[in-house]
């Protein structure tokens, strides 16, 4: 699962920033928009470092006054008109590239709700698709965890003494991110809708 991302905000100097403390905005969120480009390009990382650069130069160039707990929404709204841009721009969609399968996705969704997906069933290239096109529509904090777990095997241990919790929140938290992903799966035809510039 990819989701290192390049802090721009440290790189990018002196750049003007708006009164959110954008640099640090930009950092927290970065891994999850990295993640939202390298997904919805079919792997470009090339793609995705450029579309990131973008999101940063549009967002410290912007006189937007954004409160700090609206700021992921505000820099995803960014990411999100950037895609649609890059996709309206080229003659096609390269056939690598995933799009939304709402059937699948809703099959996907209602076994979430009863069951742990077999291991068989995940290896498929369309489930991992449309597992991620959904888990890159949550917010950062719900990705970080689901990815840790999930991907990476993390234990409940090992994600509270990172990030200061008790096990007992992170299980909390971890399935509460997994009842919002099976919402985004529920509905990934219209978020992927609004992203997909086709």
């Amino acid at each position: 699962m990819t989701s290192a991302a390049p802090t721009l905000s440290a790189a990018a100097g002196s750049a003007a920033t708006s009164s959110f403390a954008l640099p640090r905005a930009f950092d927290r969120t970065a891994p999850a928009l990295y993640r939202y480009f390298v997904v919805r390009t079919g792997g470009d990382t090339h793609l995705a470092d450029d579309l990131m650069q973008q999101v940063w130069v549009q967002a410290a160039g912007s006189r937007a006054d954004v409160p700090a707990n609206e700021s992921e929404f505000w820099l995803r709204g960014i990411a999100k008109n950037l895609l649609r841009s890059h996709w309206r721009k080229q003659t096609r969609r390269p056939a690598h590239v995933p799009l939304a399968d709402p059937a699948l996705a809703a099959e996907l969704a209602e076994r979430l709700v009863s069951e742990e997906l077999p291991p068989l069933i995940l290896t498929r290239r369309e489930v991992q698709e449309q597992l991620l096109l959904a888990l890159t529509e949550l917010p950062a904090s719900q990705q970080e965890l689901i990815v840790g777990h999930y991907f990476n095997g993390r234990s409940h241990a090992d994600l509270a003494a990172e990030s200061g919790l008790s096990e007992r929140a992170v299980e909390g938290r971890l399935y509460r991110a997994r009842q919002a992903l099976q919402r985004k799966l529920q509905h990934l035809d219209v978020a992927e809708r609004g992203s997909a510039g086709d």
